[in-house]
């Protein structure tokens, strides 16, 4: 099978050939091709030759876009503080005050504002290169992590005993724009869409918080993605135990947990809904540990989720920069020493 049909079966619930397996590797396939990470913030070839480079050499199952860095909300006004050689983060929100800064928000051209065209560039290139052979993954930030980047989180979490009315119509907005840009990443050739939102994990925010603030927006964005006929998985970084059945029900294809769900009870919960994805350690396993201790963490991983299909070896969250690649190496063979359907 090529990488292409092995994770669209997965995420069908279906067996493929072997497990898929998926590091998201941003950061560290730009440190893989000898670039500092404010270059290829400005340099599409550069980021593409990273992906292009860091696939063929590794053999694992996808390529990623430029992720997570912001743009949906830099291109609604708020200012990011870009680092020579690590990921950008917001320094300035859009959203001050919400009198003044709400009704001067619009939705942004994903063709024309911001760094947007520039990442619509990348994900094109990324298509032309790999074809029908290799997905090709989408970045597009949750809504609620989107209002946060343009309210600033702190505030934003203060407002929704503050201010709940006005958070709301800042996530309405911030939903219309993630659909917006949705479109014209699929438009580009994405074969999935990630959406990110490790602002509403458990370690952040009650399951209450999230029922009310955060669900309702997130399926809406889920949903017209889905329209668009593309696959989408979420992830939710930290602590999501009881909210993975609301994560389910948002209609993503699959949900993709950090080391802080048992995959095992993940699979028996939400399992016959929705591919898993998970959950080996990025910071501490990948990172720090050898390529012996990555293979047994993934050989557990694969135990415990890969039965009757659906399931998808991944980190818990981005790797870093520093990760040796020997251990990338070490989770690509596990998945064909382990994963292997009969």
């Amino acid at each position: 099978m090529t990488p292409y049909e092995r994770l669209m079966i997965a995420f069908e619930l279906k067996k493929p050939d072997r497990v898929p397996v998926t590091p998201f590797v941003r950061e560290w396939c730009v440190r893989q091709a000898g670039y500092k990470f404010s270059e290829v913030m400005s340099n599409t070839e550069k980021y593409v030759y990273s992906q292009l480079y860091s696939i063929r050499k590794y053999g694992y199952d996808m390529v990623l876009d430029l992720l997570a860095v912001h743009a949906e909300s830099e291109a609604m006004g708020s200012v990011l503080k870009i680092p020579e050689d690590a990921p950008p983060s917001v320094d300035i929100p859009a959203v001050n005050d919400y009198s003044k800064d709400l009704p001067k928000l619009r939705i942004p051209h994903p063709r024309k504002d911001g760094r947007l065209p520039l990442i619509l560039k990348g994900t094109k290139r990324l298509k032309e290169a790999v074809g029908d052979t290799i997905p090709v993954m989408g970045y597009v930030q949750a809504c609620w992590r989107h209002t946060c980047m343009m309210r600033g989180t702190e505030r934003a979490l203060l407002d929704m005993k503050k201010n709940p009315d006005a958070l709301k119509e800042l996530l309405d907005i911030a939903t219309e724009s993630c659909i917006v840009y949705g479109e014209a990443v699929v438009e580009a050739g994405a074969d999935l869409i990630w959406v990110s939102d490790p602002t509403s994990s458990g370690d952040m925010i009650s399951k209450k918080a999230f029922e009310e603030f955060v669900y309702p927006f997130l399926r809406r964005q889920i949903k017209a993605f889905k329209r668009m006929g593309t696959k989408v998985f979420l992830h939710i970084c930290g602590n999501v135990n009881d909210r993975l059945e609301s994560m389910a029900n948002t209609g993503a294809d699959a949900i993709s947990v950090d080391e802080k769900v048992d995959l095992a009870k993940a699979k028996t919960l939400i399992g016959n809904r929705v591919c898993i994805m998970g959950n080996i350690s990025p910071g501490v396993t990948l990172l720090q540990k050898t390529p012996q201790d990555v293979e047994q963490e993934c050989k557990v991983a694969i135990e415990k989720a890969m039965e009757g299909g659906g399931f998808v070896l991944a980190p818990g969250c981005i790797i870093p920069a520093a990760t040796p690649g020997e251990n990338i190496a070490a989770m690509v063979n596990s998945v064909k020493k382990y994963g292997v359907y009969q």
